[in-house]
Protein backbone atom coordinates (compact mmCIF):
# COMPACT_ATOMS: atom_id res chain seq x y z
CA UNK A 1 0.00 0.00 0.00
CA UNK A 2 0.82 3.46 -0.88
CA UNK A 3 1.94 5.90 2.21
CA UNK A 4 1.32 9.34 2.13
CA UNK A 5 2.47 12.58 3.70
CA UNK A 6 -0.17 13.79 6.79
CA UNK A 7 0.14 17.41 5.85
CA UNK A 8 3.09 19.03 7.18
CA UNK A 9 3.65 16.88 10.19
CA UNK A 10 6.22 15.11 8.85
CA UNK A 11 4.03 11.76 8.94
CA UNK A 12 3.11 9.37 6.44
CA UNK A 13 -0.19 7.33 7.02
CA UNK A 14 -0.97 4.60 4.58
CA UNK A 15 -3.34 5.39 1.97
CA UNK A 16 -6.45 3.42 3.32
CA UNK A 17 -7.74 3.69 6.42
CA UNK A 18 -10.02 1.47 8.49
CA UNK A 19 -13.10 3.04 9.40
CA UNK A 20 -14.38 1.18 12.38
CA UNK A 21 -17.81 2.46 12.97
CA UNK A 22 -19.64 -0.65 12.34
CA UNK A 23 -16.89 -2.50 14.62
CA UNK A 24 -19.13 -0.72 17.46
CA UNK A 25 -22.32 -2.33 15.65
CA UNK A 26 -25.89 -0.39 16.16
CA UNK A 27 -25.72 1.40 13.80
CA UNK A 28 -24.50 -0.87 10.34
CA UNK A 29 -25.98 -4.19 11.97
CA UNK A 30 -24.71 -6.28 14.76
CA UNK A 31 -21.50 -7.30 14.87
CA UNK A 32 -20.27 -9.57 17.43
CA UNK A 33 -17.32 -8.33 19.73
CA UNK A 34 -14.36 -11.17 19.30
CA UNK A 35 -15.35 -11.04 15.30
CA UNK A 36 -14.70 -6.88 15.22
CA UNK A 37 -11.30 -7.85 17.31
CA UNK A 38 -10.15 -10.48 14.30
CA UNK A 39 -11.85 -8.01 11.89
CA UNK A 40 -9.03 -5.10 12.88
CA UNK A 41 -6.17 -7.87 12.79
CA UNK A 42 -6.79 -8.82 9.87
CA UNK A 43 -6.53 -5.74 8.26
CA UNK A 44 -3.24 -4.90 10.10
CA UNK A 45 -2.08 -8.37 8.88
CA UNK A 46 -3.29 -6.82 5.20
CA UNK A 47 -0.88 -3.70 5.52
CA UNK A 48 -3.58 -1.19 6.57
CA UNK A 49 -2.05 0.79 9.42
CA UNK A 50 -4.78 3.45 10.00
CA UNK A 51 -7.60 3.35 12.34
CA UNK A 52 -10.91 6.02 12.63
CA UNK A 53 -12.81 5.63 15.30
CA UNK A 54 -14.97 7.81 17.49
CA UNK A 55 -16.28 7.78 21.15
CA UNK A 56 -20.01 7.61 20.01
CA UNK A 57 -19.35 4.77 17.48
CA UNK A 58 -21.13 1.50 19.76
CA UNK A 59 -21.54 4.39 23.22
CA UNK A 60 -17.57 3.36 22.94
CA UNK A 61 -17.48 -0.12 21.85
CA UNK A 62 -15.71 0.84 19.26
CA UNK A 63 -12.51 2.11 20.70
CA UNK A 64 -12.93 -0.65 23.15
CA UNK A 65 -12.67 -3.23 20.36
CA UNK A 66 -9.69 -1.28 18.67
CA UNK A 67 -7.85 -0.82 21.72
CA UNK A 68 -8.34 -4.75 22.49
CA UNK A 69 -7.22 -5.86 18.50
CA UNK A 70 -3.84 -3.61 18.79
CA UNK A 71 -2.64 -4.91 22.01
CA UNK A 72 0.89 -5.29 21.17
CA UNK A 73 0.90 -3.96 18.28
CA UNK A 74 -0.35 -0.44 19.46
CA UNK A 75 3.45 1.18 17.73
CA UNK A 76 2.28 0.12 13.87
CA UNK A 77 -1.20 1.60 14.33
CA UNK A 78 -2.42 5.28 13.59
CA UNK A 79 -5.24 5.68 15.63
CA UNK A 80 -7.52 8.48 15.07
CA UNK A 81 -10.59 9.16 17.38
CA UNK A 82 -13.25 11.81 17.97
CA UNK A 83 -15.50 13.55 20.44
CA UNK A 84 -18.38 15.63 20.68
CA UNK A 85 -21.58 13.77 20.46
CA UNK A 86 -23.12 12.31 24.14
CA UNK A 87 -23.45 8.69 24.11
CA UNK A 88 -26.78 7.93 25.38
CA UNK A 89 -26.78 8.75 29.48
CA UNK A 90 -28.31 5.37 30.11
CA UNK A 91 -26.07 3.52 27.98
CA UNK A 92 -28.26 3.03 24.94
CA UNK A 93 -27.38 4.62 22.25
CA UNK A 94 -30.19 7.79 20.94
CA UNK A 95 -32.51 7.20 18.55
CA UNK A 96 -31.31 8.01 14.86
CA UNK A 97 -34.42 10.45 14.57
CA UNK A 98 -33.39 12.39 17.06
CA UNK A 99 -30.99 15.08 17.19
CA UNK A 100 -28.53 14.00 19.30
CA UNK A 101 -26.79 15.88 22.08
CA UNK A 102 -23.31 16.97 21.63
CA UNK A 103 -20.54 18.97 24.27
CA UNK A 104 -17.63 20.59 23.22
CA UNK A 105 -16.80 22.36 26.63
CA UNK A 106 -13.20 22.19 27.35
CA UNK A 107 -13.50 20.14 30.55
CA UNK A 108 -15.86 17.56 28.75
CA UNK A 109 -13.18 17.04 25.67
CA UNK A 110 -10.40 16.20 28.61
CA UNK A 111 -12.36 13.83 30.34
CA UNK A 112 -13.61 12.34 27.11
CA UNK A 113 -9.77 12.15 25.91
CA UNK A 114 -9.24 10.09 29.54
CA UNK A 115 -12.11 7.76 28.84
CA UNK A 116 -10.75 7.14 25.23
CA UNK A 117 -7.08 6.32 26.05
CA UNK A 118 -8.68 3.88 28.61
CA UNK A 119 -11.22 1.93 26.13
CA UNK A 120 -8.21 2.38 23.79
CA UNK A 121 -5.73 1.19 26.25
CA UNK A 122 -3.47 3.26 25.04
CA UNK A 123 -1.09 6.23 26.66
CA UNK A 124 -1.84 8.56 23.53
CA UNK A 125 -3.85 9.13 20.47
CA UNK A 126 -2.69 10.18 17.20
CA UNK A 127 -5.05 12.49 16.26
CA UNK A 128 -8.01 13.32 18.43
CA UNK A 129 -10.80 15.55 16.33
CA UNK A 130 -14.21 17.49 17.48
CA UNK A 131 -17.02 15.46 15.83
CA UNK A 132 -18.90 17.57 13.71
CA UNK A 133 -18.83 20.27 15.60
CA UNK A 134 -20.89 23.97 13.94
CA UNK A 135 -19.36 26.08 12.37
CA UNK A 136 -20.13 28.77 14.86
CA UNK A 137 -17.95 26.83 17.58
CA UNK A 138 -14.81 27.60 15.20
CA UNK A 139 -15.41 31.07 16.86
CA UNK A 140 -14.20 30.32 20.31
CA UNK A 141 -10.98 29.32 21.47
CA UNK A 142 -11.42 27.09 24.96
CA UNK A 143 -12.34 23.90 22.51
CA UNK A 144 -9.01 24.23 20.44
CA UNK A 145 -6.92 25.35 23.73
CA UNK A 146 -8.13 22.22 24.80
CA UNK A 147 -6.79 20.13 22.23
CA UNK A 148 -3.64 21.55 22.21
CA UNK A 149 -3.56 21.48 26.25
CA UNK A 150 -3.84 17.44 25.68
CA UNK A 151 -1.49 17.42 22.85
CA UNK A 152 1.53 19.49 25.30
CA UNK A 153 0.74 16.45 27.98
CA UNK A 154 1.59 14.15 25.21
CA UNK A 155 -2.24 12.28 25.37
CA UNK A 156 -2.62 13.03 21.78
CA UNK A 157 -0.25 13.93 19.49
CA UNK A 158 -2.51 15.88 16.79
CA UNK A 159 -6.03 17.75 16.57
CA UNK A 160 -8.35 19.37 14.57
CA UNK A 161 -11.88 18.73 13.33
CA UNK A 162 -14.25 16.19 11.70
CA UNK A 163 -16.35 18.02 9.65
CA UNK A 164 -20.01 16.43 8.46
CA UNK A 165 -21.59 15.93 5.52
CA UNK A 166 -21.96 19.02 3.44
CA UNK A 167 -20.15 21.28 5.91
CA UNK A 168 -16.34 21.15 4.84
CA UNK A 169 -16.19 24.85 5.54
CA UNK A 170 -16.47 23.89 9.20
CA UNK A 171 -13.17 22.09 8.54
CA UNK A 172 -11.46 24.88 6.12
CA UNK A 173 -12.47 27.30 8.76
CA UNK A 174 -10.50 25.84 11.72
CA UNK A 175 -7.31 25.73 9.33
CA UNK A 176 -7.84 29.11 8.88
CA UNK A 177 -8.68 30.55 12.72
CA UNK A 178 -6.62 28.19 14.84
CA UNK A 179 -3.86 25.87 12.33
CA UNK A 180 -5.47 23.09 12.34
CA UNK A 181 -2.57 20.38 11.75
CA UNK A 182 -5.26 17.70 10.50
CA UNK A 183 -8.61 17.83 9.73
CA UNK A 184 -11.74 15.39 8.38
CA UNK A 185 -14.08 15.49 5.94
CA UNK A 186 -16.34 13.31 3.41
CA UNK A 187 -15.41 13.65 0.00
CA UNK A 188 -17.07 11.57 -2.70
CA UNK A 189 -18.48 12.38 -6.26
CA UNK A 190 -22.15 12.64 -4.24
CA UNK A 191 -21.01 15.53 -1.05
CA UNK A 192 -17.63 16.67 -3.29
CA UNK A 193 -17.39 20.49 -1.85
CA UNK A 194 -14.35 19.31 -0.19
CA UNK A 195 -13.11 19.81 -3.39
CA UNK A 196 -13.47 23.72 -3.79
CA UNK A 197 -13.71 24.59 0.00
CA UNK A 198 -11.30 22.48 2.18
CA UNK A 199 -8.66 20.92 -0.13
CA UNK A 200 -6.76 24.17 -1.67
CA UNK A 201 -6.70 25.83 1.84
CA UNK A 202 -5.12 22.61 3.34
CA UNK A 203 -2.85 22.83 0.54
CA UNK A 204 -2.23 26.17 1.44
CA UNK A 205 -1.76 25.39 5.25
CA UNK A 206 0.24 22.37 5.09
CA UNK A 207 -3.01 20.16 6.92
CA UNK A 208 -3.69 16.35 6.30
CA UNK A 209 -6.55 15.54 5.24
CA UNK A 210 -8.77 12.43 6.36
CA UNK A 211 -11.53 11.82 3.50
CA UNK A 212 -14.02 9.83 4.64
CA UNK A 213 -17.18 8.12 2.84
CA UNK A 214 -15.34 7.62 -0.19
CA UNK A 215 -18.66 5.32 -1.63
CA UNK A 216 -21.37 8.35 0.35
CA UNK A 217 -22.59 5.58 2.65
CA UNK A 218 -23.35 3.04 0.43
CA UNK A 219 -25.14 5.75 -2.32
CA UNK A 220 -22.54 5.33 -4.77
CA UNK A 221 -22.56 1.66 -5.25
CA UNK A 222 -25.99 0.22 -3.75
CA UNK A 223 -29.12 -0.96 -6.23
CA UNK A 224 -32.16 -1.31 -4.70
CA UNK A 225 -31.89 -5.10 -4.25
CA UNK A 226 -28.88 -4.61 -2.43
CA UNK A 227 -30.17 -1.93 -0.33
CA UNK A 228 -33.24 -4.48 0.53
CA UNK A 229 -30.81 -6.98 1.41
CA UNK A 230 -28.95 -4.67 4.28
CA UNK A 231 -29.76 -5.92 7.66
CA UNK A 232 -33.21 -3.88 9.22
CA UNK A 233 -31.14 -2.29 11.82
CA UNK A 234 -29.28 -0.74 9.24
CA UNK A 235 -29.14 3.09 9.50
CA UNK A 236 -29.46 2.98 5.37
CA UNK A 237 -32.94 1.54 5.96
CA UNK A 238 -33.96 4.98 6.58
CA UNK A 239 -36.77 7.24 4.13
CA UNK A 240 -34.33 9.61 4.15
CA UNK A 241 -31.57 7.36 3.27
CA UNK A 242 -33.81 6.10 0.24
CA UNK A 243 -34.53 9.89 -0.74
CA UNK A 244 -30.77 10.37 -0.88
CA UNK A 245 -30.23 7.24 -3.15
CA UNK A 246 -32.73 8.93 -5.50
CA UNK A 247 -31.01 12.24 -5.80
CA UNK A 248 -27.75 10.78 -5.96
CA UNK A 249 -28.22 8.79 -9.72
CA UNK A 250 -26.35 11.14 -11.82
CA UNK A 251 -23.17 10.40 -9.71
CA UNK A 252 -23.40 6.94 -8.98
CA UNK A 253 -24.03 6.73 -13.10
CA UNK A 254 -20.82 9.05 -13.95
CA UNK A 255 -18.78 6.12 -10.83
CA UNK A 256 -20.24 3.14 -13.01
CA UNK A 257 -19.64 4.44 -16.39
CA UNK A 258 -15.43 5.60 -15.53
CA UNK A 259 -15.31 2.25 -13.86
CA UNK A 260 -16.38 0.59 -16.48
CA UNK A 261 -13.90 2.38 -18.90
CA UNK A 262 -11.09 1.40 -16.71
CA UNK A 263 -12.11 -1.93 -16.24
CA UNK A 264 -12.35 -1.86 -12.32
CA UNK A 265 -14.68 -2.30 -9.70
CA UNK A 266 -17.05 0.69 -9.16
CA UNK A 267 -15.86 0.66 -5.64
CA UNK A 268 -11.99 1.26 -6.98
CA UNK A 269 -12.27 3.87 -8.99
CA UNK A 270 -14.38 6.02 -5.82
CA UNK A 271 -11.35 5.44 -3.80
CA UNK A 272 -9.27 6.41 -6.41
CA UNK A 273 -11.36 9.04 -7.08
CA UNK A 274 -10.34 10.71 -3.63
CA UNK A 275 -6.84 9.26 -3.79
CA UNK A 276 -6.09 11.06 -7.31
CA UNK A 277 -6.22 14.31 -4.97
CA UNK A 278 -2.37 15.10 -3.63
CA UNK A 279 -3.96 17.30 -0.84
CA UNK A 280 -5.64 13.96 1.20
CA UNK A 281 -3.39 11.90 3.25
CA UNK A 282 -5.80 8.80 3.76
CA UNK A 283 -8.90 7.59 2.60
CA UNK A 284 -11.34 6.20 5.15
CA UNK A 285 -13.63 3.36 4.24
CA UNK A 286 -15.82 0.90 6.03
CA UNK A 287 -14.57 -2.39 6.60
CA UNK A 288 -17.30 -5.26 7.48
CA UNK A 289 -15.08 -8.35 6.34
CA UNK A 290 -12.90 -9.98 4.81
CA UNK A 291 -14.26 -9.43 1.59
CA UNK A 292 -14.31 -5.73 2.02
CA UNK A 293 -10.36 -5.78 3.07
CA UNK A 294 -9.36 -7.82 0.28
CA UNK A 295 -11.40 -5.40 -2.16
CA UNK A 296 -10.76 -2.28 -1.22
CA UNK A 297 -6.81 -3.12 -1.10
CA UNK A 298 -5.79 -2.51 -4.65
CA UNK A 299 -7.59 0.80 -5.08
CA UNK A 300 -5.02 2.15 -2.39
CA UNK A 301 -2.06 1.41 -5.19
CA UNK A 302 -1.02 3.83 -7.79
CA UNK A 303 -2.25 5.00 -10.40
CA UNK A 304 -4.95 7.29 -9.31
CA UNK A 305 -7.73 9.50 -11.58
CA UNK A 306 -5.94 11.60 -13.27
CA UNK A 307 -7.05 15.45 -13.48
CA UNK A 308 -9.98 14.73 -16.40
CA UNK A 309 -11.62 11.79 -14.73
CA UNK A 310 -12.13 13.71 -11.49
CA UNK A 311 -13.66 16.46 -13.65
CA UNK A 312 -15.66 13.77 -15.19
CA UNK A 313 -16.77 12.26 -12.43
CA UNK A 314 -17.57 15.53 -10.75
CA UNK A 315 -19.82 16.56 -13.51
CA UNK A 316 -17.40 18.99 -14.89
CA UNK A 317 -16.22 18.07 -18.27
CA UNK A 318 -15.17 21.22 -20.46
Amino acid sequence: METRPLGATGERVGALCMGCWEIGGLAWGPMAAAEGVRLVRRALEAGITTFDTAEVYGNGRSEVILGEALLGRREEAFVISKVGYLPGTDGAQPLFRREQPRDYSPQRIRDACDLALRRLQTTYIDAYLLHDPPLHLMEHEAPFAALMELQAAGKIRWWGVSATTGQPHVAAEAIRRWGAPVVECPYNAVDDGAGDVLLPVAAEHGTGVFARSPFANGLLLLGGEELEALPADDWRQSGMFRQRMAGARAPRERIHDLADQRDEPSSETAIKFVLGHAEVSTCIVGLSNDGDIQANLPAAVPPYLNAAEIAAVRGNER
